[in-house]
């Protein structure tokens, strides 16, 4: 792999990385907000958990495209 490749590839890798983090932040949020909503608000509450359980799944897929380019020499 020449070295404009390489460098295009540690890009994405950090922007992944970037994403990664703000998107974590983002479900950080969320989890506090639920946390603190009343618990008559059930439909609020489930619509939450299903934003933060989609926030993890994108994030463990986030994860793994990471860990992929790692494995690029």
């Amino acid at each position: 792999m020449n070295k404009q490749r390489r460098k295009e590839i540690e890009d994405l890798h950090d922007n992944l990385q970037n994403l990664l983090e703000t998107l974590e932040t983002i479900m950080e949020e969320e989890e506090e907000y639920k946390d603190n909503l009343p618990e008559n608000m059930f439909n609020r509450i489930e619509q939450s958990e299903n934003a933060i359980y989609s926030m993890q799944e994108a994030c463990e897929c986030i994860t793994s495209a990471i860990n992929t380019l790692e494995e690029i020499e």
